[in-house]
């Protein structure tokens, strides 16, 4: 009796090991270390060109109806690299800042949703959204309900930029089952080389842990050169950058711990 259990027991054993390498190389867990990083604000500087000329899998966050806006969705498709539409949307303070498109607290849902559908589609080969500016917004159950429905209906993702420490707004997002995360580190609040060394280290620190994670910056001059010169890092960290899209499903919600964190950026 011992031996045949002992027996099924190897059988079982050996039964699963077979089973598990007959999986395809997709269905292993995998240890990789990606990183996503946005380029924001891009659209109204002349200068933005030079951020779409750094190599990498960048992600583009474009703002809609701005003097460039298709010029650069359209360089962006062309280098094969992944499009988000940067939705303005009302922030604490500084609204004057928004630029055209701008969604506010005001607006009704027949309204919201004609306002960022049109913007959607100024934008052009945008795969998700994320928040431009929008401290405000974000934090307000009705209107972020209503956007994550509409961006349901047509499949497309959502990323917090997380300028406001209490948004909803990629909670709502999963709610209504969209693929989302939220931002977890501005890299360059601060231009100079040492906080975009500081930052980045913190990106890196945070994907290590979490095997993703998702940073920002802004098409500054500073910036881009900086951005030029990381891949040797990566891979000598064997960490992998990626669009956008291929971190959402992995990215949890981690802490932010400094006001700084939440700091809107515009840099037009």
């Amino acid at each position: 009796m011992m031996f045949a259990v002992h027996k099924n027991y190897w059988i079982y054993i050996f039964s699963f090991m077979g089973l598990w390498l007959s999986l395809p190389l997709a269905a292993m867990p995998s240890s990789e270390v990606k990183i996503a990083i946005v380029i924001d604000d891009m659209g109204y500087r002349q200068s933005d060109r030079n951020a779409l000329n750094i190599k990498g899998n960048f992600t583009y966050a474009i703002l809609p109806f701005a003097p460039l806006t298709k010029e650069l969705a359209f360089a962006a498709h062309a280098k094969n690299r992944e499009i988000l539409a940067h939705i303005p949307m009302e922030a604490l303070a500084n609204n004057h800042l928004l630029g055209q498109g701008a969604i506010n607290s005001s607006m009704n849902q027949q309204q919201i949703n004609r306002q960022l559908q049109q913007a959607i589609n100024n934008v052009p080969y945008a795969q998700g959204i994320n928040n431009h500016m929008g401290s405000k917004l974000t934090t307000l159950a009705k209107p972020m309900r209503w956007i994550m429905a509409l961006l349901s209906q047509q499949q497309l993702y959502f990323l917090d930029s997380k300028t406001s420490a209490t948004s909803i707004a990629a909670s709502t997002a999963k709610k209504f089952g969209l693929a989302t995360a939220q931002r977890d580190v501005f890299l360059d609040n601060q231009l100079d080389l040492t906080s975009l060394n500081k930052q980045f280290d913190q990106l890196i620190k945070i994907a290590k842990k979490h095997k993703s994670a998702i940073g920002i910056a802004h098409p500054h001059p500073q910036t881009i050169a900086f951005l030029a010169k990381i891949s040797a890092r990566l891979t000598k960290l064997n960490i992998k950058l990626v669009p956008l899209s291929e971190v959402l499903s992995k990215s949890k919600k981690k802490e932010l711990k400094t006001k700084s964190d939440y700091t809107e950026l515009t840099v037009f």
